[in-house]
């Protein structure tokens, strides 16, 4: 499934796009979870565009224990597999489980940012693989900076309710966090990396990777289902009280390695299942 090219573009540049990485079956299996997760929002939802008469800009996270076809993919599908391999790690957690749906018109965008810093983590095996549900056009697609995960920065994050503004610096304690830079500004001295999209196909990006995204300028809905993985070298970290996604009753201290229930093992060397995986 993935191309030693592959693996060395995802550690080289922070993000890399695998094509038609998952079938109808899966696609199918999680556009039900979605309109399930629709009808039962979890604590972690986000509608960001509320009160406006724009669209619809919508995410939740962390409602795997909820959406039994979320489940099954997090638990079934190559993906936990996948991240071990892009991220050369012995064992797998899951983080959590992201949604994100642009409705048709839909001209809010997502700001320039990186995950770690709103992230109750520390590490640096951490990734993302954002499959889409609908095609995206280039023009609407998620764009990247590649190599940002391996500037040694971590910048304030953005708040994706006014994506203009960083959060106060009493929301988010951690004192490595500079500035977000203004990047738009800066697009000619960054490599910026994008894609058009097909259903079934994957961005995988590193947890520091700086990224945005345009609104949906199209007639039709893009929906994006997220899984969030870590690998060996992860604790868990208090970032401040606007920290994301927030899991109240995970019992874990600061430092404390993820394995619980709320962050699962999902595979590890001693289990030995990555090659079940790559057979599923």
């Amino acid at each position: 499934m993935l191309s030693e090219e592959s693996i060395k573009t995802y550690r080289d540049e922070g993000v890399v796009c695998l094509r038609g990485l998952f079938d109808p079956t899966w696609l199918r299996l999680l556009e039900t979870g979605i309109e399930r997760n629709l009808q039962a929002r979890g604590p972690n939802a986000r509608h960001y565009n509320a009160g406006r008469d724009t669209g619809f800009y919508f995410a939740d996270a962390g409602v795997w224990q909820k959406i039994p076809e979320y489940r099954e993919f997090l638990f079934q599908s190559p993906a936990a597999a996948i991240a071990a391999r892009l991220m050369d790690a012995r064992k797998v957690n899951l983080f959590f489980d992201n949604v994100f749906i642009k409705d048709a018109s839909t001209p809010e965008t997502t700001p320039w940012h990186h995950d770690l810093p709103y992230m109750p983590i520390d590490g640096d095996q951490v990734c993302s693989m954002w499959l889409a549900l609908d095609e995206v056009p280039i023009e609407n697609s998620v764009e990247y900076i590649a190599g940002s995960h391996l500037w040694g920065k971590q910048f304030r994050p953005r708040n994706f309710f006014n994506p203009t503004a960083d959060y106060n610096p009493e929301d988010f304690s951690d004192s490595r966090l500079e500035p977000t830079p203004d990047f738009d500004a800066a697009r000619d001295q960054v490599t910026i990396r994008r894609w058009a999209m097909k259903p079934g196909d994957v961005q995988v990006f590193h947890a520091l990777t700086v990224h945005g995204s345009p609104g949906n300028s199209t007639l039709t809905r893009r929906r994006a289902f997220v899984s969030r993985w870590c690998g060996d070298d992860v604790r868990y970290a208090w970032k401040g009280p606007e920290t994301y996604p927030v899991f109240k009753d995970c019992g874990l201290l600061p430092g404390d390695e993820l394995d619980s229930d709320t962050f699962p093992v999902v595979l590890n060397d001693e289990l030995n299942e990555t090659e079940d995986f790559y057979l599923q």
